[in-house]
């Protein structure tokens, strides 16, 4: 399932706060019955006309050029009906700002988008503001929660601008503030920016993410160019869209690889918004291991390698509480009796224990590129070696403890599949080691196969509605539709996924076989795989095979990375080994 657009800028929000700016055009204020500044200058063209008995028609801006021999400017209007800068601003004050009247309606005052950006503000998310509106509704709305933000409204004023690092918020008025005549409304008048101006603003594209909202792109074109030269991939784009977009907004979205969020209006988007980030903020604080903000987190550590320890640091936290907890009263391994009423339940409790260390482990197994193989080992290492058996223990209980462990592997190993990533499987399947209760060593294998840590017969309660409860590889089963909701972002085919699924337990199987040489546990490959009755084979395995094999001769692959001692002799030897036993169970079994 697709996550929900607004849902995804408040996760990059809160997990980045303050590398968002927000660009904000008309379409914020035109709740509050602020004009555009263009409506204003098709107003002023009107006035002027109706003194003269002459009507403007439906383009009031052609009969202005064809009146007058010119294009209409906002300063050129002003003057024609103005006399003295008093009463300029008398007149800009009709169109921006509430009378009584508008006032004791809403009209002409911040809007509830308007106040909802003001406490992002507040509360850190936000503290840069390009707006191409040159209403003050936006420095209203800063205002009353206490914010004096630096306003950049003139060429003087960003000339002169302290670097933005140092200031709690910045409100970019692209288009100038209506107090200023020198505002931005014509074509002529938004097709450049002063040259000051579109450093400073180059300089904000590169550095932020940015959030666009009710701004359409079709008229600004020295804004367009900006965002079309910004080299900025650090950080995502969110562009905020009621309706259809333009062609210009389609073309920005396409360069900046924008994710587009459908809304219905600005107050309910920025709405919506604060209530996911609250939402955030809340499990942060109620539970730091939820799986989106934990996602976010891995990929922001993985993307810079100054964040090596803290990336380190949150692994180790992470599987210390599972470490933790498989010590506590719930995961008893004396009590209660196992039965097909408790069995599914203690399943998913350690299912629900591990999940957060499943989403963080499986996304850096997608995403690293072997720099962090190790902390794989660690934490398996740490998990298969639970804490010591509360006395007398009964094994069903006793092996499932390894289930966290399992699910890792699970996950983890798929994604280091679908990447090619050999390295991050080896330190999983070969490198960690098992300690018993007489501290005797094992390899981790023996504790990862979910066929070894579940109860076959136990593990028929997982699927009391299917096949009348009963199946050939009931655990392989479960864990597979168990661990498709971690897998889905990375592999999406639902036929990747069970190939990769396959072939991952084949190759715990060859390892399991390479240690052991007489017996090998095998999970559902065992039916999608290997035919019977006369069927064929799939060529799956085969073709994994085959890669393997291929590989070997280019120094690279799976045997590079130490499996079977980067012996192909080895390899091949293990393999019709497993081929001909698995054959060989699978007609016993049937």
């Amino acid at each position: 399932m697709e996550l929900d657009p607004i849902l995804r800028s408040a996760l990059a929000i809160h997990t980045n706060p303050g590398a968002y700016a927000l660009l904000i055009g008309s379409g914020v204020s035109r709740a509050a019955g602020i004009p555009t500044g263009w409506e204003i200058v098709l107003d002023l063209i009107a006035r002027i006309a109706e003194p003269e008995g002459e009507t403007t028609g439906h383009d009031p801006a052609a009969w202005y050029r064809e009146r007058y021999g010119k294009e209409p400017g906002y300063s050129d209007l002003l003057d024609e009906l103005t006399s003295t800068p008093e009463e300029r601003m008398t007149l800009l004050r009709s169109y921006l700002e509430p009378m009584e009247e508008e006032r004791e309606e809403g009209q002409k005052t911040p809007t509830a988008a308007h106040r909802v950006i003001a406490k992002l503000v507040k509360l850190g998310y936000i503290r840069m503001i390009l707006t191409t509106n040159f209403d003050r509704l936006i420095e209203q709305a800063l205002e009353a929660e206490g914010i004096r933000p630096d306003v950049l409204s003139t060429p003087e004023g960003v000339q002169g601008a302290m670097p933005y690092t140092h200031s709690s918020c910045v409100v970019v008025k692209l288009h100038g503030d209506y107090r200023d005549p020198r505002i931005r409304n014509t074509d002529t008048e938004l097709a450049e920016y002063p040259a000051g101006l579109n450093r400073y603003l180059d300089r904000v594209l590169d550095d932020f993410g940015l959030i666009v909202c009710g701004w359409s792109g079709d008229w600004d074109t020295a804004l367009r160019e900006a965002i079309l030269r910004a080299p900025n991939r650090r950080f995502a784009c969110f562009w905020l869209s009621r309706g259809q977009l333009t062609e210009e907004a389609e073309r920005l979205i396409q360069h900046r690889r924008a994710i587009t969020v459908p809304i219905t209006s600005a107050d309910e988007a920025f709405h919506s918004l604060s209530e996911k980030l609250q939402s955030l903020k809340d499990m942060d604080q109620s539970d730091p291991r939820s799986i989106p903000i934990t996602v976010a987190t891995v990929k922001r550590y993985l993307s810079e390698n100054r964040f090596r320890i803290r990336l380190r640091d949150l692994v180790q936290k992470e599987v210390e509480h599972v470490w933790q907890e498989l010590n506590t009263a719930r995961f008893s391994t004396h009590d209660p009796p196992p039965s097909v009423e408790t069995y599914p339940k203690r399943v998913r409790q350690h299912e629900e224990l591990a999940a957060n260390l499943v989403a963080l482990l499986t996304t850096l197994s997608f995403y690293d590129d072997q720099n962090n193989s190790s902390l794989f080992t660690t934490a398996i290492q740490r998990l298969i070696n639970a804490p010591n058996p509360s006395s007398p223990w009964l094994d069903v209980w006793l092996k499932l403890q390894s289930y966290p462990a399992s699910l890792v592997v699970y996950a983890s190993g798929i994604t280091a599949l679908a990447t090619s990533n050999f390295r991050h499987l080896a330190s999983m399947l070969l490198y960690p080691i098992h300690y018993d209760i007489n501290r005797e060593k094992s390899i981790a294998i023996q504790h990862l196969h979910v066929h070894i840590v579940m109860d076959f017969g136990l593990a028929q309660s997982l699927h009391p509605n299917n096949d009348n409860g009963r199946r050939y590889t009931p655990a392989s089963d479960h864990v597979f539709d168990v661990m498709r909701p971690f897998i889905s972002e990375y592999v999406p085919d639902k036929r990747e996924y069970e190939e990769l699924f396959d072939v991952l337990e084949y190759l715990m199987a060859l390892v399991y076989w390479e240690d052991h040489g007489s017996w090998a546990p095998l999970g559902s490959l065992l039916w999608r795989q290997w035919g019977d009755f006369g069927m064929r084979d799939s060529a799956m395995l085969d073709e994994f095979v085959q890669r393997v094999q291929d590989q070997a001769s280019t120094g690279d692959g799976l045997l590079a990375a130490g499996f079977f001692n980067g012996s192909l002799d080895r390899f091949n030897e293990v393999v019709e080994s497993v081929n001909t036993w698995g054959r060989q169970a699978k007609r016993t079994w049937i």
